[in-house]
């Protein structure tokens, strides 16, 4: 039986193989059959050199890297420092390179350096060299709608890196025959350079709700002047774990209300508003689309009425084609809240198919199958094609379970040279309720 040396063969080396990544685990080092270990087959970290900084303070971009002297710098280190810098939005280009240590350009144009690079080193002490360009951080967007009975329109101003620091600063007001209102949002995912994470945030203004059903049927149509403030805190416990908690307070004064399929009026009130959420997130970039899984799962609850409310969500990103991504998505949530503290699931991804801007859900279900593909990148950017189905139900308090599904497809426009979130719109036909639904989306992930 010619076979048998081989299966016996076979088998001593996955014993033996077995045996290494034991012994690699008790003594904390990787051990390869030979006695090689994992520190004489990459080089050694002695410095960081980050050229093409601006703006952007250079203990920031330490601290994304988060890497310390004398860690190994092996192929799969470099890519994840070269993707974690893509991730941060802060640069429009990252170039990662290993070079000797003490190696230095003399007189060299950055866009040159690359190029007369010497060898990476395969051990032994090395230096790690970053070249980035960056974004710009500041933009103004001007927004503007009409429609037969009125029109609104107004400004939003972010400010991706404030100071340098990659602090995120957001304002806008709005303004139009619906009324007036405003937001601020302050965000710091690393306090102080730390693991801690806060953000600050307040609305006011006056606004026309409407909540419709999938067939059209209005729900509720009230106005309503409203103010809110939340101060929110969270902790990052690796690279891909985090975990946050926020507390919110709301106020409001209906002065309209006009009943549909739901006759009770909204009172005047106030409620306070306790959040916590987990979320794990390990994606890498391939050019401008993120692959790789994600999941998050929160609970809040509302003094109101003892409203309470838990959600998840649950995506895996699959690259195809180098560049195109086919996506799965999962969500849905359970509870009980008043009318005014409904989560609004329209207008996102998985719930395309429900009437823009104007659902709200107390329990709701989707699964969503995506491909996106990239049409045109240059430069300046990229154009991304994006075609799915979409299928799920939700219901309230007042409404019985509420079935959709269907197909859609959409744009989203990735700007390089600048820190505005993508741009795009959506079109999508719900089958259970037969009906197009347009959506325009700001600040969608890539």
């Amino acid at each position: 039986m010619w076979y048998l040396p081989v299966m016996v063969a076979d088998r001593i080396f996955h014993n033996v193989k077995a045996l290494f990544v034991a012994l690699s685990l008790i003594i904390g080092v990787t051990v390869l059959p030979g006695g090689v270990s994992a520190s004489e087959t990459a080089p050694t970290l002695v410095t960081v050199r980050i050229d093409g900084l601006r703006k952007t303070q250079e203990s920031v971009v330490l601290d994304l890297i988060n890497l310390e002297r004398n860690d190994l710098l092996d192929a799969v280190t470099v890519q994840e420092v070269e993707d974690t810098l893509v991730k941060s939005d802060l640069f429009a280009a990252v170039t990662v390179y290993v070079v000797p240590a003490g190696w230095e350009p003399d007189e060299i144009p950055l866009d040159r350096v690359l190029e007369t690079a010497p060898v990476p080193p395969a051990t032994g002490p090395a230096d790690l060299r970053v070249l980035v360009d960056e974004k710009w951080t500041l933009v103004p967007i001007p927004f503007f709608s009409s429609g037969g009975d009125g029109f609104s329109g107004g400004l939003i101003l972010l400010e991706s890196n404030l100071f340098g620091r990659n602090k995120q600063l957001i304002t806008a007001a709005f303004g139009g025959t619906g009324g007036f209102s405003g937001f601020f949002l302050y965000a710091d995912p690393s306090v102080f350079s730390s693991n801690w994470t806060a953000s600050l945030s307040a609305a006011a203004g006056r606004s026309e709700e409407e909540t419709l059903r999938p067939d059209g049927e209005t729900v509720r149509a009230f106005t309503v002047n409203q103010q809110s403030a939340g101060l929110g805190i969270g902790y990052r416990l690796t690279p891909e774990l985090n975990v946050r908690t926020r507390l919110g307070v709301s106020t409001w004064r209906v002065d309209e209300f006009t009943p549909g399929l739901d006759d009770e009026e909204i009172e005047d009130g106030s409620y306070l508003e306790p959040q916590i959420g987990v979320n794990y997130e390990k994606t890498r970039p391939i050019d401008v689309l993120l692959v790789g899984p994600s999941v998050s799962a929160a609970a809040r609850y509302v003094t109101l009425d003892d409203g309470w409310e838990v959600s998840a969500r649950a995506g895996w990103a699959l690259p195809v084609f180098e560049t195109h991504r086919v996506r799965i998505l999962g969500s849905g949530g359970y509870g009980e809240m008043p009318a005014i503290a409904e989560t609004g699931v329209s207008a996102r991804d998985g719930f395309r198919t429900l009437p823009y801007q104007a659902t709200t859900a107390d329990r709701w279900a989707s699964g969503s199958l995506f491909y996106d593909l990239p049409v045109m990148s240059a430069g300046w950017g990229a154009l991304v094609l994006s075609h799915y189905w979409e299928a799920g139900a939700y219901e309230t308090e007042t409404l019985s379970p509420q079935p959709f599904y269907g197909p859609g497809g959409g744009f989203r426009v990735y700007i390089r040279q600048v820190a505005i979130p993508a741009v795009g719109l959506d079109v999508a036909y719900n089958l259970a309720d037969p009906a197009w639904v347009f959506s325009f989306t700001v600040g969608a992930q890539m």
